[in-house]
């Protein structure tokens, strides 16, 4: 089994999030929502753009989810599901803490944008990347390119 890729590329950044559009392997498209980019800072930002590896692990909150490894000065970054990924300074709703949510489509919620189907889509993710068989260990590659000029402004690696 050769290791699979996911590419998102951030189409969209703001105090509701940073909206991306997400490929999975085999060419699927779905959608994702981080947190606004704040430099990186632990809790609150959402990731450096690059490339990273993930790996499917247990998470003690979030069950069986893939983890984004290395990410500079970062430490339990997941893919995981849920709907809101906005600015929590600026009193916005959000299910994430720098981490990526993946969704069917993007979608407004108790009058906030977010993503849609969140649970769904991470498991269709999660047996895209492990040929339909996700168990810990798994591996593949993520790449987060950044075309809004803003979700990672700034950051040298």
């Amino acid at each position: 089994m050769h290791k699979k890729s996911v590419t998102i590329v951030r189409v969209g950044q703001g105090l509701d999030g940073t909206f991306g559009r997400m490929f999975l392997p085999g060419g699927v498209e779905r959608v994702s929502a981080e947190p606004p980019w704040k430099d990186n800072r632990t809790d609150v930002s959402c990731i450096p753009p690059g490339k990273y590896e993930c790996e499917i692990n247990e998470s003690p909150h979030f069950g069986l989810c893939p983890e984004i490894l290395d990410v500079p000065g970062r430490t339990h970054v997941r893919m995981h599901a849920g709907n809101w990924a906005g600015d929590v300074e600026q009193g916005r709703r959000s299910d994430s803490q720098a981490c990526v949510l993946p969704g069917l489509r993007f979608a407004t919620l108790d009058g906030q944008p977010a993503v849609s189907n969140s649970r769904a889509v991470l498991g269709e993710l999660m047996d895209a990347v492990s040929d339909g068989d996700p168990r810990p260990g798994v591996r593949f590659d993520l790449e987060i390119i950044d075309m809004t000029g803003e979700a990672g402004k700034g950051w040298q690696a």
